[in-house]
């Protein structure tokens, strides 16, 4: 997992120091969408467990659901931002804020209510610990739910 950890700081590296290249852009300040294919599910791939929790406890709450069926997320319905943080934007435990946006044109709430759905996390990741797996007890020195954004699409 330790070269999980490597890459992801190599490919942030690789990208974000040029803001011309055609797998990132710049949306302001050192904030970054990244736009490659590879890196976008690779990031998406190694914080997957805890956007599904954060996803499902939302939906669960907001719906009373005794279960919640996520349909097919297409990799065209994933899109992320990615900025590090300096010593000053927060408590020296976290050191890149992600931002993840999810469209999903099927998710079935109690086996019979369809809806579309936009579902926007902003993370405070500390990316040095990314290798732990989730189960190890230590996600809230890996990643702090900041935001989340919540809509149903037409």
């Amino acid at each position: 997992m330790n070269k999980v950890v490597l890459m992801l700081f190599t490919l942030f590296f690789l990208t974000a120091g040029n803001a011309s290249a055609t797998n990132v852009t710049e949306v302001g300040g050192e904030k970054y969408e990244v736009k490659d294919q590879a890196t976008k599910m690779f990031i998406y791939d190694t914080m997957q467990v805890w956007v599904h929790h954060s996803l499902v406890d939302y939906y669960h709450n907001k719906y009373q659901a005794d279960s919640i069926s996520l349909g097919e997320l297409k990799p065209e319905g994933i899109r992320i931002w990615i900025k590090q943080l300096g010593p000053s934007e927060n408590e020296g435990i976290y050191t890149h804020l992600i931002k993840i946006s999810l469209q999903r044109d099927e998710l079935i709430i109690n086996n019979k209510k369809k809806i579309k759905t936009e579902d926007t996390f902003s993370y405070a990741v500390n990316a040095n610990l990314l290798s732990l797996c989730p189960e190890s007890g230590k996600s809230e020195k890996e990643f702090k739910l900041i935001n989340s954004y919540h809509k149903v699409r037409p």
